[in-house]
């Protein structure tokens, strides 16, 4: 029972030797001896069968001994509470078909997993997971397969990554696992070597938990041909392997007078044809492609960090990119494993456009009398993987602060970035509160432990709060969420992402957005679109127009319609 349940509530895999012990398995061979064992195991169970396993002690004690069965469950319940917050109904059902079955007769047992089985079916977490898993489907479909012939795309197997800090070599990593062939350049042999070691040092940990073999790894490893700029750095060769590049993908810092001089630097020794991908999060890819010979082959590719975890892939045209470098760069995603949705070039794109305005809602929490630690708390109550506190440590006050400052000169935005407090943010940079990067930002972080900041604590007290309006759980919630839901279908009206798919998928695979809602448009399907118009207005008559829903928003509400009207 021990050993089943987490296999059953968290899909958790075992090797085979384990399942053998276990006696999930009978036996186990090298495949070339299955034939030959499967014939002489079938023989003797002919002839006699075979004996019920006997159990341990522990085994006897958790099974057949009520107070030790009742004490698994419980376990097991206040697991599934800590890692689901309850949102996740199929957890409940499943710990409670397991116990009604332990014991029972099949046909009772069978019956009871049927029922539960029809109850979930019809639960709204149902609906919005299967919506998910469809959109997903969908995305590992090459939307611009007609732009190019099947052969382009069947054949392409050689990318080059320019610059070899955390993205580069997670980029190099990912397509190296995925039989790609990579070519990892950086302008020093310092620089190179930290990428290489990533890339290896990700994949020995692998190969230490046994999820990956040694034969395997050194294969990936392999596939990856490192170049620098220094002396003794490989110029000649890398000029060769550039002629057989596809895909070059530029990850180095982000200056566009920088990624020009990279892209001049490349563009004369590749085909004409190979896609020249940027992976700025910032800089507009029209910008970009202006510098670049044959700019009609240049494209954003957006990857997120760490690179290796995330599975989201943000693919931005600019207005004169070619169909059949997009059908390439997708081609390329879809080989790494992520899920690729096309974003239109503005700034932010899709998943930093809409949490910008989310985020820029802290500073008005804090202003109302919301605490960094009850923000964070309630946040993530709600079933957000991080509070917003954390999310800016992780991310860096920095960063932050730099998105903020593009995104308030973004004229498009409007009023949506209303309340955004870029002093909040400076200040913080001015103290070196820079968040786990310096060791110190809204926590104070040691090795894997963080606690509270007592001094950041204190600034947001004594200098950004304004009143304590007394804000419930459900009210800092509705403000904080409600400003990406809306920014999302704002996007879906401006065209940003072409349809409600891409933006559930950027949501929830981007951000972590709430994903048992399905992302920001199921959920909006679910609530109803007239009921999360009447919560938006309200908050506008409350606390500003940057609340207002948009039009598309409301043109639901009106016409009674969904974003998935299947």
């Amino acid at each position: 029972l021990t050993e089943a349940l987490p296999m059953i509530l968290q899909g958790k895999e075992v090797r085979a030797d384990k399942a053998k012990k276990l006696g999930l398995v009978d036996a186990v061979c090298d495949p070339a001896s299955l034939e030959s064992l499967a014939i002489k195991k079938a023989a003797e169970l002919a002839e006699k069968p075979m004996k019920p396993k006997a159990k341990s002690w522990m085994r006897w004690v958790t099974e057949d001994v009520s107070f030790g069965r009742d004490f698994v469950f419980k376990k097991a319940t206040e697991s599934v509470e800590k890692l689901t917050g309850g949102k996740y109904p199929a957890a409940y059902e499943i710990i409670n078909a397991v116990k009604g079955g332990l014991g029972a007769e099949p046909s009772v047992a069978f019956q009871q997993e049927a029922e539960a089985f029809v109850r979930l079916a019809k639960t709204p977490e149902s609906s919005a997971l299967i919506g998910l898993f469809d959109g997903i489907t969908a995305s590992k479909k090459n939307r611009y397969a007609n732009a190019t012939t099947p052969g382009a795309l069947k054949n392409l197997e050689n990318v080059a990554v320019l610059g070899a800090g955390l993205m580069g070599a997670g980029v190099a990593q990912v397509s190296a696992e995925k039989g790609l062939n990579v070519v990892l350049k950086d302008v020093s042999a310092g620089g190179l070597a930290k990428g290489l070691d990533y890339v290896a040092g990700n994949l020995d940990k692998k190969v230490k938990r046994r999820r990956l073999a040694a034969y395997d790894r050194n294969t990936t490893v392999s596939r990856v041909s490192g170049y620098h700029d220094e002396a003794g750095g490989g110029a000649d060769a890398f000029k060769r392997k550039a002629q057989q590049l596809d895909v070059v993908i530029e990850a180095v810092f982000e200056d566009l007078d920088l990624k020009h001089k990279v892209f001049a630097g490349v563009a004369p020794l590749v085909k004409d044809d190979c896609v020249l991908a940027t992976n700025t999060s910032a800089i507009p890819i029209g910008n970009v492609a202006a510098g670049v010979p044959n700019p009609e082959r240049v494209l954003g590719m957006h990857y997120f960090s760490p690179v290796p975890q995330m599975q989201l892939l943000e693919i931005i045209p600019h207005a004169g990119t070619d169909p059949a470098a997009m059908a390439k760069a997708f081609a390329v995603g879809i080989k790494q494993g992520k899920f690729c949705i096309e974003v239109a070039d503005v700034p932010g794109f899709y998943v930093n456009r809409c949490l910008a305005p989310m985020m820029a809602e802290v500073g008005p929490l804090f202003r109302d009398g919301v605490t960094p630690e009850q923000l964070d708390k309630a946040i993530k109550s709600m079933g957000m993987p991080v509070g917003p506190v954390t999310l800016l440590d992780e991310v860096g006050a920095d960063v932050g602060l730099h998105v903020q400052h593009t995104m308030l000169a973004d004229g498009s935005m409007g009023g949506r970035m209303a309340g955004a407090d870029p002093g909040m943010l400076q200040t913080m940079v001015d103290k070196g509160w820079l968040g786990r990067k310096t060791g110190k930002g809204f926590f104070v972080y040691k090795g894997k432990k963080k606690t509270p900041n007592a001094e950041a604590v204190d600034f947001v007290s004594k200098e950004i709060k304004k009143a304590d309006l007394g804000l419930s759980d459900e009210e800092i919630q509705d403000r904080y969420l409600s400003r990406f839901v809306n920014e999302a279908v704002t996007c879906l009206q401006e065209q940003i992402i072409k349809t409600p798919v891409d933006g559930d998928l950027g949501a929830v695979f981007g951000t972590g957005f709430l994903p048992f809602t399905g992302g920001p448009f199921r959920m909006v399907d679910q609530v109803g679109a007239q009921a999360y118009v009447d919560k938006l207005s309200r908050l506008a008559d409350a606390h500003g127009d940057h609340f207002a829903p948009c039009q598309l928003l409301k043109d639901h509400a009106a016409n009674g319609t969904k974003f998935y009207p299947n």
